[in-house]
């Protein structure tokens, strides 16, 4: 039996989303091995995300089925206000699967998807709304320059621009060393990295407004306004990270007539799964904060980072063993069959 009356009747007024919202995927199914840093390059990002943003914005963070440790953490995080809206799934829905939970539920008018291991630097969100508000076409905007065709030479959204005398198709030749940098966030081996220097990158040019960007756009970070959002949506869905179904999301973009692009310059970077002493200071830089501890989110001393280990003669020889094709597939299967044991493992929790 109901008594009283429930005081949301009385025109409580409910929460009025901003302009922009941010979603963050988390995976982080233990914390040893290849995810040792991962919660902590993810406290990075959700630091500088908050120094380098210069509008207000709503964060969302998908739990794709971390261990119990994150999930703990991410709910203090919650709790002390770094983070709006927190969705928790004890499965992996896969990448494909959380943008389908994203794009058909975030309410803002702009949604900016970002990897957990992504560093947002000052100038970013206003480098990408000058792209967007420079081509009304553009489905996505990345706030890195796209060295990848992710479209494999067959999109033709950017075709349309040929009928239009304002947008001019072009070339654009990123500085050594933003090519390097991107290099470094890859790990790009030194013949994957000269050919990124030697070829330029496709370019387009809104010329009443003096707008250039790279055509192109990364899935590593984004912003993908609401209304195409929500086009693309559902995509398909089985693995937790295949090529193909985040690839739809491309497709899907193209198909419906809308640009992928790129800003000039790189104001968001991949740290990946390391911290080192060049992270640490750009972190300090941007947040104003030592890089080198746990970011505003719970009290504590620094955290030492280990330092190199000198290898045994068995690393020695492992690591000369993996040079050679056939043994580095088979230690691909063996890290593939491994990484499933744990998982089934942590699954069982």
């Amino acid at each position: 039996m109901r008594t009283g009356k429930n005081p949301a009747k009385t025109g409580l007024p409910a929460y009025s989303p901003n302009r922009l919202g941010v979603a963050l995927i988390l995976y982080i199914p233990f914390t040893e091995g290849y995810f040792e840093n991962s919660l902590e390059i993810f406290r990075y990002q959700v630091e500088s995300l908050r120094a380098a943003t210069s509008q207000p914005f709503d964060l969302l963070v998908f739990d794709n089925g971390s261990c119990a440790p994150v999930v703990a953490e991410l709910q203090a995080m919650h709790a002390r206000g770094w983070i709006d809206w927190l969705l928790l799934s004890r499965h992996n829905m896969g990448k494909a699967g959380a943008w389908n939970w994203i794009f058909s539920a975030m309410p803002n008018e702009l949604i900016c998807y970002a990897d957990s291991d992504v560093l947002f630097r000052p100038g970013w969100l206003e480098a990408s709304l000058e792209v967007l508000e420079a081509f009304p076409q553009a489905g996505m905007v990345a706030a890195q320059p796209n060295f990848y065709d992710v479209l494999e030479g067959k999109g033709k959204a950017h075709t349309a621009l040929l009928q239009d005398d304002n947008f001019v198709l072009g070339e654009y030749h990123p500085a050594p060393e933003i090519v390097d940098e991107y290099c470094l966030g890859i790990n790009a081996d030194p013949e994957l990295a000269a050919r990124f220097h030697a070829n330029p990158l496709p370019a387009v040019t809104n010329r009443q407004k003096s707008v250039q960007a790279v055509l192109g756009a990364s899935h590593m970070q984004f912003i993908i306004p609401r209304r195409v959002a929500r086009q693309v949506t559902p995509l398909p869905a089985t693995r937790g990270l295949l090529r193909k179904e985040t690839m739809s999301l491309d497709y899907r973009t193209d198909e419906l007539g809308y640009l992928h692009l790129s800003v000039l310059k790189p104001y968001v970077f991949h740290m990946g799964n390391t911290i080192n002493e060049r992270l640490l200071v750009e972190v300090a830089q941007i947040t104003g904060k030592s890089g080198n501890r746990r970011l505003g989110f719970s009290p504590g001393a620094p955290r030492a980072h280990k330092p190199a280990q000198k290898l045994s003669p068995a690393m020695r020889g492992a690591l000369a063993l993996s040079k050679r094709p056939r043994f580095q597939r088979l230690f691909l299967r063996l890290y593939d069959f491994l990484f499933r044991v744990l998982y089934t493992e942590g699954q069982k929790r």
